[in-house]
């Protein structure tokens, strides 16, 4: 039943990279492309873990969830740069000089070295919930696959900058609702913060899954709107 639920939030992924995509061919801004960057594998990571219990454990679900870990380290702090852009695309004048287009991309990119970072220091267990088997690295007592799963054995990695970005979009969001009147980054970031505050261990995580395309269709949104207004002056 989890599995068929994470390949259907594939699809929803899937739909939204489509559409995201024709944006930025129609539009062309960097808003645009980086908002849309993190959506090129977010299917692929919830395609992954809805075929895993099908898989079985070994080399070859160990190396698709190697790629879903890189992709979601490298591509989702590009969002921060997306913030960044959007700014200077706006007009807002703090947002036009190259310091501040620098400091975010020297976000992005502390986040970036700092998982990656982490993730090379890291092992792999099998983890699993109801129906579903996927790669992690650690083993808690709800993702255990067996009574002989060492349970603590791993460290987790935070989730450091979705956290952050999740806050600097809120944010942003205000900000942005009382300079151009464009509620919607602030409205929905907030929805989709309360599908990520699920707690994990009654639903493997899955609620945290549906709140990724919902926020990706909020940045995303909010990248053409202010696309769309820049065409039009």
């Amino acid at each position: 039943m989890f599995s068929l639920g994470f390949l259907l939030i594939a699809v929803v992924d899937f739909a939204v990279l489509v559409w995201a995509a024709r944006l930025c061919l129609r539009y062309r801004t960097n808003g645009l492309i980086f908002a849309s960057l993190p959506l090129l594998l977010l299917w692929y990571d919830n395609f992954v873990i809805g075929i895993g219990s099908t898989l079985g454990e070994g080399g070859l679900l160990m190396g698709l969830n190697t790629v879903r870990f890189l992709a979601h380290y490298i591509s989702l702090p590009m969002t921060f740069i997306a913030l960044g852009a959007m700014a200077r695309e706006a007009g807002f004048a703090w947002a036009q000089t190259k310091l501040a287009m620098g400091a975010f991309c020297v976000l992005a990119t502390w986040f970036i070295g700092h998982d990656l970072w982490l993730f090379s220091q890291s092992t792999f267990y099998p983890s699993c919930f109801a129906d579903t088997l996927r790669y992690t690295t650690s083993i808690a007592p709800y993702t255990a696959c067996g009574p002989d799963a060492e349970i603590g054995a791993g460290r987790s990695i935070p989730p450091v900058p979705a956290i952050t970005l999740t806050i600097m979009m809120i944010l942003f969001g205000i900000y942005l609702w009382r300079q151009i009147g464009w509620k919607w980054l602030t409205l929905g970031s907030i929805g989709a913060l309360a599908f990520f505050a699920v707690p994990y261990p009654p639903t493997g995580g899955i609620f945290g899954n549906i709140g990724e395309p919902i926020i990706s269709i909020v940045i995303v949104s909010t990248a053409a709107h202010i696309a769309r207004r820049r065409r039009g002056r």
